[in-house]
């Protein structure tokens, strides 16, 4: 489909403009901030057990991320952070799209203080839309999931923002060619209310219109369009001594457009986020309430001539959504046990794969109306969790169950049923540096995303469960061992998982046309099978400033559908058998290293001579999906980071950090799709991120 051949060369330009980039970043350094002590010792003791070296789940501050994961942008990503973690195999180079322990990407849930983000990158996905400047802390979570988490069958990246009211004033500034951004949180109350303020604006349109005007004279370079920002602000309200309040939103916004002579292409999404919580912290109860609004947007328009005729077709897919939720936990008895319950409610409006088009005679777009496919799906859902300590063993299981009702325009489309969700975590120790540790998941989730573009941009249509695509469901098991002897920890483990009700979409192309409203009638429904083993090695060498980790899968993941080879088993389209991730740290120093199996692309196996209206013409045969696998993927980062210490005055310290980085330092050129050229007949690999050096300035006040 040409339009999606031109997006794709609008990729490779946006990337060509990034190998000239020098960043010039500006950000504020935060303190510590202390943490609210108001249970007794034993609880506290429970507490800490229960937040340390989880199963399956990883945990970081913002702050320590800082050179040591380096996107194409030189932003701190917490995604690109997700995808060095064990059990995971990477999308194309340098994108958002990830792929836990054989999920779909759509199986990944990302959230911001609870709240779901359903657009959460940024720059085509090569970083994401939410400001890290405001950000406390992030959890990754691949297995042995909590009570409260729903909607996932794969992973859960959780972002939370700080809980307490901050101290002091302090502000940032930013610019680079990548981002213009500022942050501000100042209290308004003294220690009982601030508010913290983030937020970033690409300059990309600019540069790129200073690189044509100086050296398109031909004007052969097509037009464009970037309209890419995020803001994320929060106000903390210390109410009384044991309740607080938090307000958070968030916006963000991604739009592109080419232009060429005669035709002109865009695409984008947005996203708009409000959330209100209140918290009880008593001595030995936990009381949260939240209520949220969700608003979310994506589409891709299309403007050319046709038989003279200007005509112009707009395709759209909107999230609309109210969540509300209570949650209690108390500790019992001598607080090594907690008892959890939770219940939340949610309503959403969706209607995926909108379109409407105008011709000459119709002036304003705005007055045709959209050919759309409504549905109000809404889900209920209730849990109870227990998890303590019983001697050297640390235990966890939950039971969540979830009623569904999809309330659709069509017919066809509606759904209603229950489903009920368990998981279980136990952890031993054997001895004081050696233990074992398992998992256990059943999962369910209440919608499906077609995956139209596995870069990992944000267009994929998310569409609600119906009669014909019933709810994904996943079923999970890990064991594994972990050791740790002074300034070292190693885990290593397996797993297998099975998935059932997977969604697949035989014509992926035909998501963004006109038929993109019957999406149903493109979905297939079949089942996936993942197994492999996950070693992570982690060291600390605090005498001489050092760390390193090193994260190795082998995994394999297949999937199968009725309508496909008689329902043979075929790879998954990301099934990397082999995944090396290392990253290693000394006194400002930091070296990566990415070590990936190729994925798989479908190509012709071979060609036969069929016969049409008496004559002969030449038939590709397709073996099956994802027959063909690319060259390894392999790709080295450098960075470096100066520190430079003084004082505004007496009170105010000042501190600056010059950090240089190279993306691909090897310059080698990493094949991300594979392309057919209709003229030559041949397959093209296409490779998008070659050597890409970045300088970030930054400065804490």
């Amino acid at each position: 489909m040409r339009h999606m051949e031109i997006l794709k060369r609008g990729i490779s330009l946006i990337a060509l403009l990034l190998l000239s980039r020098g960043a010039l970043y500006a950000q504020m350094h935060k303190e510590d901030l202390p943490v609210r002590d108001t249970l007794p010792a034993a609880v506290k003791t429970a507490v800490r057990e229960k937040e340390e070296s989880l199963p399956g789940t990883f945990r970081t501050d913002m702050k320590s991320l800082q050179g040591k994961v380096l996107s194409p942008v030189g932003e701190n990503d917490p995604v690109k952070f997700a995808m060095t973690r064990p059990g995971v195999s990477g999308g194309a180079e340098g994108f958002s799209a990830f792929f836990a322990r054989g999920g779909n990407l759509g199986n990944n849930l990302f959230t911001l203080d609870g709240v779901r983000i359903y657009g959460f990158s940024h720059l085509l996905g090569l970083t994401t839309s939410v400001p890290s400047e405001a950000v406390s802390s992030m959890t990754f979570c691949v297995g042995g999931f909590g009570g409260e988490q729903g909607g996932l069958t794969a992973s859960h990246i959780a972002l939370s923002t700080a809980d307490d009211p901050c101290e002091n004033l302090q502000a940032s500034a930013s610019v680079s060619n990548t981002f213009l951004g500022a942050s501000i949180e100042a209290p308004v109350v003294k220690e009982k209310a601030s508010v913290r303020l983030a937020g970033r604006w690409s300059p990309f349109s600019l540069e790129y219109k200073l690189l044509k005007n100086g050296f398109d004279k031909a004007g052969q370079m097509p037009s464009l369009q970037l309209d890419v920002w995020d803001f994320l602000g929060t106000v903390n309200w210390q109410v009384a001594p044991k309740h607080e309040m938090k307000l958070t939103g968030f916006g963000s916004r991604d739009g592109y457009g080419l232009g060429f002579p005669g035709t002109d292409y865009a695409l984008g999404w947005e996203n708009a986020m409000g959330h209100l919580a209140y918290r009880y912290s008593g001595t030995r109860t936990l009381l949260k309430a939240d209520i949220s609004l969700n608003h979310f947007t994506n589409q891709m328009e299309h403007a050319a001539r046709v038989q003279g005729d200007a005509t112009r077709l707009l395709l759209q897919s909107q999230i609309q959504e109210l969540t509300c939720s209570v949650r209690a936990e108390h500790a019992l008895g001598d607080g090594n046990w907690f008892l959890s319950e939770g219940v939340t409610y949610q309503q959403k409006r969706m209607s995926p794969g909108s379109a409407k088009q105008s011709d000459a005679a119709v002036q304003v777009i705005d007055n045709v109306p959209f050919t759309e496919n409504i549905s109000r799906p809404v889900l209920s859902s209730a849990f109870v969790e227990m998890n303590g300590n019983l001697g050297p063993v640390s235990l966890m299981a939950n039971v969540r169950g979830n009623y569904y009702r999809n309330r659709a325009e069509r017919r066809n489309d509606r759904y209603e049923g229950f489903a009920a969700e368990f998981s279980a975590r136990a952890r031993w120790h054997i001895r004081e540096t050696i233990g074992l540790e398992a998992t256990f998941d059943n999962r369910v989730q209440f919608d499906h995303t077609l995956e139209g573009t596995p870069l990992g941009w944000s267009l994929d249509l998310m569409v609600p469960v119906t009669n014909q695509l019933p709810p994904e469901r996943a079923k999970q098991v890990y064991g594994g061992v972990f050791a740790s002897l002074g300034g070292h920890a190693i885990t290593l483990g397996g797993y297998w998982k099975k998935m059932d009700n997977l969604v697949y979409i035989s014509d992926a192309m035909a998501l963004f046309t006109a038929a993109a409203s019957g999406w149903s009638d493109l979905a297939l429904v079949g089942k996936g099978c993942s197994y492999g083993a996950e070693f992570l090695y982690e060291g600390r060498k605090p005498e001489i400033g050092m760390d390193w980790t090193v994260a190795y899968t082998w995994s394999r993941t297949d999937r199968s559908f009725p309508q496909i080879c008689g329902g043979s088993p075929f790879p998954a389209r990301y099934d990397r058998r082999h995944v090396l991730n290392a990253n290693a740290t000394w006194k400002g120093l930091t070296a990566s290293l990415s070590l990936q199996s190729g994925h798989w692309e479908t190509v012709a196996a071979g060609q036969y001579i069929g016969h049409l209206s008496e004559e002969d013409i030449v038939v590709e045969y397709y073996s099956h999906p994802n027959n063909w696998q690319m060259p390894l993927y392999f790709r080295m980062d450098l960075g470096y980071q100066f520190v430079f210490r003084s004082r505004l005055n007496a009170t105010h310290p000042l501190e600056q950090s010059l950090t240089v980085g190279v993306y691909n330092l090897l310059n080698r050129h990493n094949p991300s799709m594979l392309t057919y050229d209709t003229g030559t007949k041949t397959w093209n690999l296409v490779s998008l991120f070659p050597i890409m050096p970045s300088l970030t300035w930054r400065v804490s006040w």
